[in-house]
């Protein structure tokens, strides 16, 4: 076995190993509040997650560990933008805030159709972009759209790796 092959598939095994242990099932039930205006306001283990528009969230005073999700429901291209997402490295606390994110659609139902295992292995995918210095402008923030749904399903792997 050629040198370069037999590290693709040591580099693969490590990959499958650390996503899947980020992949398991969570179950979050969150302090969500819908405020009257559709923008919303939620805790998770490590701070407050603030969704809005752009103007909503230019508005917030926030900490460090406090997340900015922008809805961007409305548009062509139907998504949630996380804000410096690159920055919430815990899995629960991804897990948590993706967790507010379908409750938040279940209330304020739109076009817009992602299952929690894509947008998981998305983030995560962003994340190790982001820690190996790649594409930083397009990894800090993650932005989970539509169109993603059919990239982030276990073909992802397999065209990253060309297997």
């Amino acid at each position: 076995m050629k040198k370069k092959t037999k590290a693709k598939i040591i580099f693969t095994s490590i990959l499958l190993v650390l996503i899947i242990n980020h992949l398991q099932d969570y179950e979050y039930n969150p302090d969500y509040e819908i405020l009257d205006n559709g923008q919303a306001y939620a805790c998770y283990r490590d701070g407050n997650i603030y969704i809005g528009d752009e103007e909503y969230l230019e508005s917030i005073d926030c900490n460090p560990e406090d997340v900015l999700v922008c809805d961007k429901r409305d548009c062509s291209d139907s998504n949630f933008k996380i804000y410096d997402s690159y920055r919430i490295t815990d899995k629960e606390s991804r897990n948590d805030i993706i967790e507010v994110l379908l409750k938040y659609e279940e209330e304020h139902p739109t076009d817009w159709e992602r299952t929690k295992e894509s947008m998981r292995l998305e983030w995560y995918i962003h994340n190790i972009s982001h820690d190996l210095n790649f594409a930083l402008s397009n990894t800090s923030d993650v932005d989970l759209d539509n169109d993603d749904e059919k990239v982030y399903d276990s073909k992802i792997l397999r065209k990253i790796f060309k297997l």
